[in-house]
């Protein structure tokens, strides 16, 4: 073979290459963002996140906050022992003029509150003596609306999710505003900011 034929069929085999290649990189470009062609000059709306059929409800209007609550099978003084030692775990503070616990977050607009869940939400301080209080059924855990137009982060969202399944551990099962139990799924879409609200 003559050295202009090999380079020649090198040539070739290079371009069918970078042609192949080519194709299949396009390919995967937009198989990944779903076949979408606008025309030229023309934007293409972005679509809001929907909530999933599995979605919980987490806005509690009646108090201005999103809310999950964890009501306990079996409330016992055995069981509120359990919980002021999960509270001193998470380093949850007792703030007294509340009647609640505080959990120090990632944004200090919009703290988690962990209230009875009973009709005035006050939790007693359970490191004093929780052995004589009255068995707490279950809590609320809460991020509280500070202002109208103020979101929780979604890192305030996953640790809401994360201290209600902890809580939930001591024989609890976890319910949404509307009193509905929170699916796996629906604790996912909590977390990318997709429960209704």
């Amino acid at each position: 073979m003559e050295t202009s034929t090999l380079l020649l069929v090198a040539a070739i085999c290079a371009l069918w290459m970078c042609i192949t290649c080519g194709c299949v990189a396009i390919y995967l470009l937009l198989s990944r963002q779903g076949w979408t062609f606008a025309p030229s000059g023309a934007t293409t709306p972005k679509r809001a996140a929907a909530p999933t059929p599995e979605a919980p409800i987490l806005l509690n209007k009646e108090h201005a906050s999103w809310e999950v609550k964890v009501l306990f099978k079996s409330p016992s003084p055995a069981l509120n022992e359990r919980l002021s030692l999960a509270l001193a775990s998470l380093d949850a503070v007792y703030e007294p003029s509340a009647k609640a616990y505080k959990v120090a977050g990632d944004s200090s607009r919009t703290p988690i509150q962990i209230e009875n869940i009973n009709v005035s939400g006050q939790l007693p301080s359970l490191t004093e003596s929780s052995v004589e209080l009255p068995p707490i059924k279950g809590v609320s855990i809460k991020i509280t609306k500070s202002n109208q137009m103020l979101a929780p982060s979604k890192l305030q969202l996953a640790k809401l999710v994360s201290l209600s399944k902890k809580l939930a551990r001591l024989g609890g099962t976890v319910v949404d505003a509307a009193q509905q139990p929170i699916t796996k799924a629906g604790f996912q879409a909590v977390i990318a900011g997709n429960a209704k609200v």
